[in-house]
């Protein structure tokens, strides 16, 4: 199956089939039930976070999609834009209703994993629940991957479970450090692919696709 994948960018249209989905993909990610302990409310305060998130990414980032919306994932170049990054944070704490407090510390402990320098961070991978081991989220990195080894572009991500840290790990990434989240939160593990050599450093202007 994995020969006819095709990867294609995403529109506003998808926005909608693709927040289902992913509420759907998320609702037992460690992270996510460490936020959110009640799996109804999980459910519905994610899928109103996703929605945000979709139509940030759509408009400021690179969201890429295999199929009918089987599959997504959402990149961000790094540095961004500081007004951009400040509005994307506002839009994510909003969707979060009253579990913005420990959506704040998410991204606190987040930040102290995150890398530094130009890079494209890989902020959601999701497939389908009912299409997992299909070869769908192999599809959407090597996509990307590809894109970005060729202006030796650095990836990163933070991984939120074991079964995530092992596949990243499959795909070229290596772990860079670990942090945990408060009151016995589960850990992030922080990790990184490619780059350009030292004596070949990435083009100036950040990758954008679509």
């Amino acid at each position: 199956m994995a020969a006819v994948l095709t990867v294609r960018p995403a529109t506003a249209a998808d926005v909608e089939p693709l927040a289902e989905l992913m509420a759907q993909s998320c609702v037992l990610d460690p992270v996510v039930a460490w936020l959110i302990s009640d799996h109804a409310l999980r459910y519905l305060t994610m899928h109103r976070f996703f929605t945000a998130e979709l139509e940030f990414g759509v408009r400021h980032g690179i969201v890429d999609v295999v199929g009918h919306c089987d599959g997504v994932a959402i990149w961000y170049p790094h540095p961004f834009d500081r007004l951009l990054g400040a509005e994307h944070q506002r839009r994510r704490l909003r969707a979060c209703g009253d579990r913005h407090g420990p959506y704040a510390h998410y991204t606190f402990t987040a930040g102290r994993v995150e890398a530094t320098g130009r890079h494209h961070h890989l902020a959601f991978l999701a497939a389908a629940p009912w299409l997992r081991r299909r070869g769908i989220g192999s599809a959407l990195l090597g996509a990307h991957h590809a894109r970005l080894d060729r202006i030796g572009m650095p990836a990163v991500v933070e991984a939120s479970s074991p079964r995530s840290q092992a596949f990243y790990l499959r795909h070229g990434y290596r772990l860079v450090r670990v942090a945990h989240l408060p009151a016995g939160g589960p850990p992030l593990w922080a990790m990184r692919r490619g780059g350009a050599p030292p004596d070949q450093p990435p083009m100036a202007a950040a990758l954008r696709v679509g």
